[in-house]
């Protein structure tokens, strides 16, 4: 977060993924009718980032959904989401929901909070890149691909995981570089967490038929989740 001012009315979040939606939910929260929240995304789709614009169901969330709310103070408001629209029922939990379904949740959220702050003119997303960040007399201002700048009193940055590979030898699932690749090629995904699971899924998806190899530093695979008897407390 960047910026400097004694009253904060202007927000400027820089990222319009996951963690810029739930943000930007939360900051809204505020009875301040002169709050003025901006959220800036690139990408197509606002609350997906890399995580949740994957459209294969077997790429699921790492986490039960009973422990996704995007409120704090409201634990069950996703798992009640999944309920109410009949993507889930009571017997199932622990349920670990596709991706694609937490992108349609925050989308969701994301509209009713278009639909609420129309009127006060509270919200304001902007589908465009953000380039750099400058401190300014009375906060920051923040400069567009586009050739236009928008300001505000703080800056926050959730750009998420940058989708550039660190060397150019490799390429990052789901990102513009993979391309289709022959399916009797072998293949090397770096590391063996989560990420490489999603590596295999999609390649399985897409009838990969050649080896896959999974290199790792310390030789761990990731671990299933145990079902749980969680103890009631008042």
């Amino acid at each position: 977060m960047t910026g400097r001012t004694n009253s904060i009315n202007s927000i400027i979040i820089v990222g319009g993924g996951a963690s810029g939606v739930v943000l930007a939910a939360h900051l809204l929260k505020s009875p301040n009718p002169d709050l003025r929240v901006t959220l800036i995304e690139k990408r197509p789709h606002f609350g997906q980032g890399i995580a949740y614009s994957t459209l294969l169901s077997a790429h699921v969330l790492n986490v039960g959904a009973a422990g996704m709310s995007a409120y704090a103070d409201d634990p069950g408001n996703f798992w009640r989401w999944l309920l109410e629209r009949g993507l889930a029922t009571p017997e199932q939990a622990p349920v670990y929901a596709p991706r694609s379904l937490y992108a349609r949740y925050l989308k969701e959220l994301l509209d009713d909070l278009e639909t609420r702050e129309r009127e006060t003119g509270r919200l304001r997303l902007i589908r465009e890149e953000s380039l750099s960040i400058s401190p300014t007399a009375s906060g920051v201002e923040v400069a567009l691909a586009n050739g236009t700048s928008v300001v505000a009193h703080l800056a926050v940055l959730a750009t998420g995981h940058d989708e550039q590979p660190a060397q150019g030898h490799a390429i990052r699932m789901g990102s513009e570089a993979d391309t289709a690749l022959d399916p009797d090629s072998r293949i090397v995904v770096l590391g063996t967490g989560l990420s490489m699971v999603d590596a295999f899924l999609s390649l399985e998806q897409r009838g990969h038929r050649g080896d896959i190899i999974a290199v790792s530093r310390r030789g761990l695979l990731p671990s299933p989740h145990r079902k749980g008897n969680p103890i009631k407390l008042d």
